[in-house]
């Protein structure tokens, strides 16, 4: 997609938790929650970064 993006991984639960996000895995976008608790396709994800990505 030529996106610059930083990906990354965070285990620390009260962080998770700060999110809303409840059950892992969960996918954030700038601060935005865009999926938890489901483990998304490669599809999925590339939608989700079209639909988000300004």
């Amino acid at each position: 997609m030529g996106l610059d993006l930083t990906v990354g991984h965070v285990q620390d639960m009260a962080q998770i938790a700060s999110y809303g996000v409840m059950s892992t895995p969960g996918f954030v976008l700038d601060e935005k929650v865009l999926s938890y608790g489901k483990v998304l396709t490669k599809e999925e994800i590339i939608n989700l970064l079209k639909e988000n990505i300004k």
